[in-house]
């Protein structure tokens, strides 16, 4: 037992490693970070003649809670490391699955966790208020780990339909904009006409970005307690995971490489 803890261990130091062994794509992701919180702000703020349920200050800590979740969700560069090993699953003597799982859940965790130390950075700059940006990374950090397991959950489906079909851009595409519109990415849902905000509010993006980052900035979920967003998080993890190991069965039986 201890052995096996030390290799995943070691696992996920490598894959920490690995993830930000280039220096392009740090020095790109702090760039484009910040300039993603300024620009969703700013549009959703012009659309709706500056007025939101969260008031302007709130707004930019909640948009920059989001970022740090969408910019690291189904990361294509996850889901290509994953299914290159899929091959030496064969021989492997550890369980693949959890073998992946692993490496992808420490990439995210710890990419996350750099983003949001940036958050707390410059936030303030953009509101002028610590205390606002230092409470709604707090609670957003305690969340943190458990929505990074279902994330991940995702993104080893995408793996398993990659190993499957070879080409995943449509279903990247596709959870992409889930992400995007029903997560509340673009815009906080509790801004969005009553007519409408049913469908957006209980939708399974919803518990996976928005409530935890509305949570986060206003500490407590938007018409939801904690207990029932946590039954949704189980019911999805359960859901989710079922169909991602009935695709890596059906994938394992399908694959052939170089027509082996």
């Amino acid at each position: 037992m201890k052995q096996l803890l030390r290799f995943y261990f070691k696992l996920s130091t490598f894959s920490i490693k690995e993830e930000f062994s280039s220096l392009s794509t740090i020095i790109a992701g702090l760039i484009l970070y910040p300039c993603f919180i300024w620009i969703f702000s700013k549009l959703w703020l012009g659309l709706n003649n500056n007025v939101s349920t969260f008031g302007t200050k709130a707004l930019f800590a909640y948009i920059g809670l989001t970022e740090i979740l969408f910019m690291t969700s189904l990361k294509e560069s996850f889901i290509d490391k994953a299914s290159s090993d899929f091959s030496l699953s064969f021989t492997r003597p550890r369980m693949w699955p959890f073998y992946i799982s692993v490496s992808i859940y420490s990439r995210a965790l710890f990419r996350r966790l750099v983003n949001l130390s940036i958050y707390i950075l410059i936030i303030p700059l953009f509101i002028e208020e610590f205390a606002l940006s230092w409470y709604a990374a707090m609670r957003f950090l305690i969340l943190l780990p458990f929505i990074t397991v279902l994330e991940t959950v995702y993104s080893f489906l995408l793996t398993c339909l990659q190993i499957r079909f070879h080409s995943i851009r449509n279903f990247r595409m596709l959870f992409g904009k889930l992400f995007l519109i029903f997560g509340g990415v673009l815009a906080p849902l509790s801004d969005i006409p009553d007519r409408w905000q049913a469908i957006f509010i209980n939708n399974p993006f919803s518990d996976l970005i928005f409530q935890p980052c509305y949570f986060s900035v206003k500490g407590e979920f938007y018409h939801l307690s904690i207990e029932l967003w946590t039954l949704r998080l189980i019911i999805q993890f359960i859901c989710i995971s079922g169909l991602t190991f009935w695709i890596y069965n059906n994938s394992r039986q399908h694959y052939h490489n170089f027509g082996g």
